[in-house]
């Protein structure tokens, strides 16, 4: 039987705690863990982006205030933050393909919530 955990809430509520702390515990068990999660990026106490984490430690930008789209791309935005789509691909895309039968109960989905302009 399939297992799927969503996670949800508020910002600063530790949903990207919980999802390091669970992963740690699972490969120190020798349970096989995949996926990945999104951080904060703060600059001066002020965020300023994301960043996307895979659980084998790659780390890429997800989004920034205000920055620019690559040179050829074209912009996609959320809210304040321009989204790096070649990054997330990159890094999300892969773990998201390799799910099969065998290993989709042992993928650590984090529920990205989008921060609209104006909202905290």
């Amino acid at each position: 039987m399939a297992r799927h955990v969503f996670l949800t809430g508020p910002p600063g509520v530790g949903k990207t705690t919980l999802i390091q702390k669970a992963s740690e515990v699972l490969k120190s068990s020798s349970v096989p863990v995949d996926g990945f999660y999104t951080e904060e990026v703060r600059q001066g106490g002020r965020r300023i982006g994301f960043d996307v984490v895979t659980l084998s430690g790659l780390r890429g930008v997800l989004s920034r205030i205000g920055s620019e789209p690559p040179a050829g791309k074209r912009e996609c935005r959320v809210g304040q933050y321009v989204v790096d789509l070649t990054s997330f691909e990159h890094l999300a895309l892969p773990v998201l393909r390799d799910v099969t039968k065998e290993n989709r109960n042992h993928l650590l989905p984090d529920i990205v919530t989008c921060v609209q302009s104006g909202r905290k």
